[in-house]
């Protein structure tokens, strides 16, 4: 049976098959427009998903590698610094200068003592400003502290030294250990007068000597096993006589046994003497704030300890960045902080035993002296010996000569290990080069892959819109022929 053609149906059939065409003419064109195979998750769900994968694993890649690039040049412009300092080091270093340096514990070369001296200063405060170079505006060796310079001169501090102010506030808080109590109280050269005010809030010490708890001032010279007559007797009065009366006698503050001077001064001379005026101190270096020179088991030496070991900035240059603990596995992430003290031989000081010979190469003496590990350090106490040699015949004290000699072994040895964790740098920097490469790789390798799946070839899509424009084309023509003859038929029906 043949159905019965009308308009109502030719036009229906006509509307249907016209979207259709107009659909595919609009897809084309939004293919030719993105160049994607696919613009939305409906689409192809199982593509889209490994596409996403593969997205956020670029993503992943193209951030390491971003932060890789930069940890590459911070640590190629670090490795550029130390090179540099190590030609200081080497100009010093080399048979003739530093044969010189040698030969100026003689008299032959006495003349030339202050000269090398100033020399070698302006090399230690040379290698100091090399040190403290900055990668765009970061320093480069300040550790996870990459805002403030790393090192400065400044006065040598006394190690001992306890600020008056902060031991009366950890004494009144309190909750000291037996240690901790005794140091800080050994700051004070008194002990408090019950009756003050503050003895009440747990201030047990003073310096003040009119709030000291006061007694009857003892003579030195009083013997009681003697009988007390005469100018045997146990007090001293206001006029410096003998009493046997306590109340007659000198009333003088109540000494603390603990107290130590070394806590009242501030400053070390360049001869290891104390003192409280800065202008009289001996320049030194320090790191962040903290003496180089200092000591494990001080206050600064647990600073520069924790700097060296326990400080990090750890970042992801995919390494399989992983956590245990809470804690960064460190040979999964790459440490970022550059610690400059590290690269300059560490922090401290060290005893080195040494023969002194005299002009001729006899063996004088043998010495031990506390020298510093730090190379800048050693470099600038050498010229410092130097300039205080006698400017007319540039004589030695025996002192300095011996701590001159001392310094000369440990520069030697501190040498070696400069250009030894140069050589570690730039390992680190070579591998940063290399790992910068192999993300490259993975991340041009990721991004082909999902390019892949969701882009399309233009000249196709471009045909492809060209043949669907065609056919809508078309079917706009043959529509309105068809529509034509179907109204012409039902009339004539």
């Amino acid at each position: 049976m043949i159905p019965r053609m009308t308009t109502v149906g030719t036009l229906k059939n006509y509307r249907y098959d016209l979207n259709r065409s107009n659909n595919t003419m609009s897809k084309a064109m939004t293919t030719v427009m993105t160049g994607r195979a696919f613009n939305s998750y409906a689409e192809n769900p199982a593509i889209a998903t490994r596409c996403f994968q593969l997205r956020r694993s670029y993503q992943r890649a193209a951030s390491q590698l971003t932060v890789n690039d930069s940890l590459y040049r911070k640590y190629n412009q670090a490795w550029s610094a130390i090179e540099e300092g190590s030609q200081d080091i080497y100009a010093l270093a080399d048979d003739a200068t530093f044969g010189s340096l040698i030969r100026s514990l003689n008299g032959a070369d006495a003349s030339g003592r202050n000269a090398l001296g100033q020399s070698m200063a302006a090399k230690a405060k040379n290698l100091v400003q090399i040190m403290n170079g900055r990668h765009g505006e970061n320093y480069v060796f300040s550790g996870a502290d990459t805002l403030n310079v790393p090192f400065t001169w400044d006065a040598r501090t006394n190690p001992d030294y306890i600020d008056e102010g902060v031991a009366l506030e950890k004494l009144e808080a309190g909750n000291l250990s037996a240690e901790d109590t005794a140091k800080y109280s050994s700051a004070f050269q008194y002990k408090m007068d019950p009756n003050d005010p503050d003895f009440a809030k747990g201030i047990l010490y003073t310096n003040d000597p009119a709030r000291a708890e006061k007694e009857p001032e003892a003579n030195p010279d009083y013997d009681p096993s003697q009988p007390a007559t005469g100018t045997n007797l146990p007090y001293i009065d206001g006029n410096g006589a003998v009493t046997g009366d306590p109340d007659l006698a000198n009333q003088v503050p109540v000494k603390n046994a603990a107290y130590n001077e070394k806590t009242s001064y501030q400053y070390v001379k360049g001869d290891g003497t104390l003192t409280n005026k800065k202008s009289e101190a001996q320049n030194a270096l320090f790191y962040r704030g903290v003496l180089v020179d200092a000591n494990p088991g001080t206050e600064d030496g647990k600073k520069l300890e924790y700097f060296l070991n326990g400080e990090t900035k750890n970042l992801d240059v995919g390494l399989g960045h992983a956590e245990k603990d809470g804690e960064a596995v460190s040979s999964t992430v790459f440490n970022s902080a550059l610690q400059g003290i590290y690269y300059l031989g560490g922090t401290g000081t060290k005893q080195v035993t040494v023969t002194v010979e005299d002009g001729e190469g006899n063996a004088v003496r043998e010495v031990t002296k506390e020298v510093p590990n730090n190379i800048i350090s050693i470099i600038a106490r050498m010229g410092e010996i130097l300039q205080r040699c006698s400017n007319e015949d540039g004589k030695f004290s025996e002192d300095d000569e011996d701590e001159y000699v001392a310094l000369a072994k440990q520069f030697e040895d501190q040498k070696d290990l400069y250009i030894q964790r140069l050589t570690e740098l730039d390992t680190e920097t070579g591998f940063l080069r290399d790992n910068s490469l192999l993300l490259t790789d993975t991340a041009d390798s990721l991004s082909q892959q999902f390019m892949a799946m969701e882009d399309v070839d233009p000249a196709a899509a471009i045909t492809d819109y060209m043949f669907a424009r065609y056919c809508y084309d078309a079917a706009l023509k043959v529509g309105n022929s068809v529509l034509s003859q179907s109204l012409m038929d039902y009339m004539n029906f």
